[in-house]
C-alpha cells in the first residue's frame, strides 16, 4: 500500500475593507508626522455594487465552499483543465472570525496551489464577488503541524492586539477572547482527527 503524502497550507485572507482601513491608518500616521494633506482612498462602495454594511455581512458569510470554488476557478484559469483535474484540493478549515484557512493538497501539486492562491483576487459568493488578498503563512507536512501553526498564529494575534484605540483591557474582553481561542482550538482538533 502506498501512502499519499500531503501538504497543508495555512492561508490568511484579507478582504478589501480591512486593507483600506489599514491603508487609512498608515496614511493618518504619515500625515500627522509629515504635515502633508491626506489623500482620499477609494471606498469599497465606489467600486462595487455592495454597500459597506452589505460587504461586511457578506465577508462574515464566506465559508469553506466559497473559498474552494474560487480556488478551483483560479487553478482553471492559470493551469487549465489538466491542472484542475490533477490537483487535489480540500479546504479543511475556514474560520471567518480569524480569516484563516487550512488547505490540504498533494505534495507534488502544492507549489501549483500556492501560486494560484497568490493569483486569487476575489471570492465569489452567489452573484456577488468580494475582493481578497490571500497570503500563505505556513506550509506543513501533517495535520498536526498545520494545527500547531494555526494555533501559534492565533496566539500571536491575541498578544499583539492593540487596545490603544480607546478600548480597555477588561476582564470581559479577556474572557471573550479566551472563548474565541477555545472555539478555534476545538475546530483545529477536528482537523487533526479528521485526516
Amino acid at each position: 500500500m502506498v501512502r499519499r503524502k500531503n501538504r497543508y497550507l495555512l492561508v490568511q485572507f484579507e478582504f478589501e475593507p480591512d486593507i483600506l482601513q489599514s491603508c487609512e491608518d498608515v496614511m493618518a500616521i504619515t500625515t500627522t508626522s509629515s504635515g502633508s494633506k491626506k489623500r482620499k482612498l477609494p471606498s469599497s462602495a465606489d467600486n462595487s455594487s455592495l454597500s459597506s454594511i452589505e460587504t461586511i455581512k457578506a465577508i462574515q458569510q464566506v465559508n469553506a465552499t466559497d473559498i474552494y470554488r474560487s480556488l478551483q476557478e483560479a487553478i482553471m484559469q492559470n493551469f487549465g483543465l489538466v491542472g484542475t483535474c490533477t490537483s487535489i484540493v480540500q479546504v479543511r478549515l475556514y474560520d471567518p472570525k480569524a480569516r484563516l484557512a487550512i488547505i490540504k493538497t498533494t505534495r507534488d501539486k502544492y507549489p501549483q496551489v500556492r501560486s494560484c492562491l497568490t493569483f486569487l483576487t476575489e471570492i465569489k459568493q452567489g452573484v456577488d464577488s468580494l475582493k481578497v488578498v490571500a497570503s500563505t503563512i505556513a506550509v506543513s507536512g501533517s495535520a498536526r503541524t498545520a494545527r500547531n501553526a494555526a494555533w501559534d498564529e492565533m496566539k500571536k494575534r491575541f498578544f499583539a492586539r492593540d487596545f490603544s484605540g480607546g478600548e480597555q483591557w477588561t476582564n470581559m474582553s479577556r474572557v471573550a477572547m479566551e472563548k474565541e481561542l477555545q472555539e478555534l482550538e476545538e475546530c483545529l482538533d477536528k482537523i487533526d482527527s479528521g485526516c
